[in-house]
């Protein structure tokens, strides 16, 4: 099939590598997919992104109600002889509604749990199953919805390996912003330390809280013990994970975290905490220990018990791989995306989309 790929206005973070993501994961696939974007987001697509089965287009959209987008979109869907359009953010789903015929449907790819601006689409793409009840409710379930994770790259099983330093590793990864929950994160540290547990933290990542969070781990007598690396190179994730014995999730909350997906993949034990959207992705004792959010005391409990308990840690970290590999690896994902997709397109071409 031929697929647009679309999104405008929010073409930054983890929503972008999603759209790209897609992309490739369809043309895999073997669908032709045009990727269509602004013109200044262009700069942002890796030089490797144009291939077989791949193409960029690019196109002005002033906002939502900008009727000559929504002509120039019409025209490039008739060109390309698009089958089905997938919109990630509001602008493309609203542009690219006054553009498809109605046996072309129009699908969105929420990745937040703000639904207002994509409620105009023919059908729903959910990476998480707290966001399809989300999505159902705001429809009362009158237009299909699918439940599509984020996907992730399996390393192959050679390119894992155990820590090797001799002192219980600690990671985590993200935004550095007050939702993270990196600041209880430390709080649990510090009570871990104080209970005289011998352990190195890394936190890998940047935002507006980097020097408070620098400060108060300063202030928690965690200097020696708490590494902020900044982001990480896609080459420096397979020694950042290695090193590690335990991967914390620690968001407030959040959408659903690829951080935990990357976890599960590289075998490694992990805390996470009980909130709608990323819990869907572990289960408690299983691939995780689940932890309230906000919460340094329970936190650090969960560390104390991974730090005691080598089999357990190996016994999900086990689990947890095998769930990435069975639920969110490439090939999962593409084979649902690939299955909704044809479902979608011939419920439309028999006038069900619309």
């Amino acid at each position: 099939m031929n697929i647009l790929n679309a999104v405008f206005g929010d073409s930054t973070g983890g929503r972008w590598g999603a759209t790209l993501k897609t992309a490739r994961l369809l043309a895999e696939e073997g669908h032709s997919v045009t990727l269509l974007i602004d013109p200044v987001d262009l700069p942002n697509v890796p030089a490797d992104f144009v291939g077989p089965g791949l193409d960029v287009v690019t196109l002005r959209n002033s906002g939502h109600y900008d009727l000559i987008a929504s002509w120039k979109a019409s025209r490039l869907l008739r060109a390309r002889r698009i089958d089905a359009v997938i919109a990630h953010s509001g602008r493309a789903i609203h542009m690219l509604k006054r553009a498809a015929p109605p046996t072309v449907p129009v699908i969105a790819f929420n990745h937040s749990h703000n639904i207002k601006r994509t409620l105009k689409a023919d059908a729903f793409f959910c990476i998480t199953p707290y966001m399809q009840q989300i999505v159902e409710a705001a429809t009362g379930g009158a237009k299909p919805s699918f439940v599509i994770s984020n996907a992730v790259s399996i390393p192959p099983e050679e390119a894992l390996a155990d820590p090797t330093g001799g002192v219980f590793s600690i990671g985590a990864i993200g935004r550095m912003v007050p939702n993270k929950g990196f600041r209880h994160l430390l709080d649990a540290l510090a009570l871990l330390a104080a209970d005289g547990v011998a352990f190195r933290a890394q936190i890998a990542g940047d935002g507006e809280e980097r020097a408070a969070l620098q400060k108060r781990a300063d202030e928690l007598g965690l200097a020696d013990r708490v590494g902020f690396l900044g982001w990480l190179d896609p080459a420096d994730k397979p020694a950042f994970f290695n090193s590690l014995d335990v991967m914390c999730f620690t968001s407030e909350w959040d959408m659903q975290g690829i951080v935990i997906l990357e976890s599960l993949a590289w075998r490694k034990a992990l805390i996470g905490t009980a909130i709608d959207g990323p819990s869907s992705c572990y289960t408690d004792g299983v691939t995780a220990l689940v932890v309230p959010p906000a919460d340094p005391p329970a936190l650090a409990a969960a560390l104390r018990r991974l730090h005691d308990d080598p089999a357990l840690r190996r016994r999900l970290a086990d689990n947890g791989r095998q769930v990435a590999i069975e639920r969110y690896s490439n090939e999962a994902i593409a084979e649902l995306l690939d299955r909704s997709l044809r479902r979608l397109v011939a419920d439309a071409r028999q006038g069900g989309a619309r």
